[in-house]
């Protein structure tokens, strides 16, 4: 498969450039399965809060920003 290959090259350049790979993540998905969708995205976006901040993210990037978790 093409896309498993692009997936492996993207993951090794996120190595060179230090970012954690976890911040790329292929899944798939049927579109008859919603409710599995919704819990990859709401678990991917658990992970990117706790792998922080991009850390190729400048203040002049305030479109990298990942929202910070509300405390309630």
């Amino acid at each position: 498969m093409r896309c498993k290959k692009v997936i492996e090259e993207t993951r090794e350049i996120l190595r060179l450039l230090g970012i954690d790979e976890r911040r790329l993540r292929l899944k798939w998905i049927s579109a008859s399965e919603g409710m599995v969708f919704a819990e990859e995205i709401h678990d991917f976006v658990q992970q990117l809060q706790t792998l922080g901040l991009n850390p190729l993210k400048t203040d002049a990037d305030p479109i990298l920003d990942l929202p910070e978790k509300k405390s309630s």
